[in-house]
């Protein structure tokens, strides 16, 4: 403390003989002893520096030595307790790395204990439970495994126990933790992969059966639409030949009608002329003004009819003149 004074104050000489020398050197004024004075003041406080600095270095050494020291007995203090202290006397539920580990993950993380205690005690009377426990100060607890005195942990909660503000290990508990826990996060990861490469999987199933399903959903209706084409093509034709039966049988029909109605005629022309044939077998004709009258002029010799009073000039033709 004495020898940073004495260094502060001859640096502070230094400077203001250093300023006062050129201010006296720009105006032209003797300044030889007082830049002597400036290099004095400046060695001694340099030198004090160092002197300084080395207890400096000496007091830290002491106080990690010291430190080593306390953290040494502290160790010792854990390897001397039995194990018939009231956390030692029962049974830990987890090995020793897999508590450790809980603990080391919950660092920061204010959602692992229960809500209805502190993560003091949720360690104290569950993931730590059966082993040695000691309290280091307020909020700081180290436990250590009584089957294994050289593996221990020490815990750094907050002023309110609510959070792990800090986890120290032993070394070879350390390496185990940080092990365990990165391959329970590798396993961790590996099992998101392959859930994420099942559900990638299931997505593109379904995708191919969605697809599957609308290519056969389009297949059957235009299925469906080439059946209805087709119905409606073959009902076309079913009614085009209906329409063209209809209208042959029509046709016949109208033939039938039209050859019954010539024959009814012809019959009845011929029945007529039959009857008229009949008529004018039988007929007598009182002259020749009847004969034509009948139509049957000029008559002849044989036919029904015919008199000799028709012939006048004897030839056997009658009332052709």
């Amino acid at each position: 403390m004495v020898f940073g004074i004495l260094a502060m104050i001859l640096l502070g000489v230094f400077l203001i003989t250093l300023i006062w020398g050129i201010v006296r050197l720009f105006k032209k004024k003797p300044v030889k002893r007082l830049f002597l004075t400036t290099a004095v003041s400046f060695v001694l406080s340099m030198v004090f520096f160092y002197v300084l600095g080395d207890q400096m270095e000496k007091e830290e050494a002491a106080q990690e030595k010291k430190e080593s020291q306390m953290q040494a007995e502290r160790e010792a203090r854990i390897e001397k307790k039995t194990a018939t202290t009231a956390s030692a006397t029962v049974k830990p539920t987890l090995k020793f790395v897999e508590a450790a580990g809980i603990v080391y993950k919950m660092v920061e993380d204010t959602n692992s204990a229960d809500v209805d205690m502190t993560k003091a005690k949720f360690i104290k009377t569950s993931i730590m439970k059966g082993y040695l426990t000691t309290k280091m100060k307020d909020h700081v607890y180290m436990y250590a495994d009584t089957d294994k005195s050289g593996e221990w942990i020490q815990a750094t909660f907050d002023d309110n126990d609510n959070v792990v503000k800090k986890v120290e290990m032993s070394p070879d508990l350390e390496k185990k933790v940080v092990a365990s826990v990165n391959k329970e996060k590798a396993t961790e990861t590996a099992k998101k992969e392959e859930a994420q490469k099942k559900a990638d999987e299931q997505k593109k199933q379904e995708e191919q059966k969605a697809k599957e399903e609308a290519q056969a959903k389009a297949a059957e209706e235009k299925r469906k639409q080439e059946e209805a084409a087709r119905a409606a093509e073959e009902k076309r034709v079913a009614e085009q030949k209906q329409k063209e039966q209809e209208a042959l049988q029509a046709k016949q029909q109208a033939e039938a009608e039209q050859a019954r109605k010539e024959a009814e005629e012809k019959a009845q022309a011929e029945t007529q002329a039959q009857q008229q044939q009949q008529q004018t077998q039988t007929a007598t004709f009182a002259n020749c003004t009847e004969v034509r009258a009948a139509g049957r002029a000029p008559i002849r010799q044989g036919e029904p009819g015919f008199q000799a009073k028709f012939d006048r000039d004897g030839d056997g033709i009658g009332c052709d003149q």
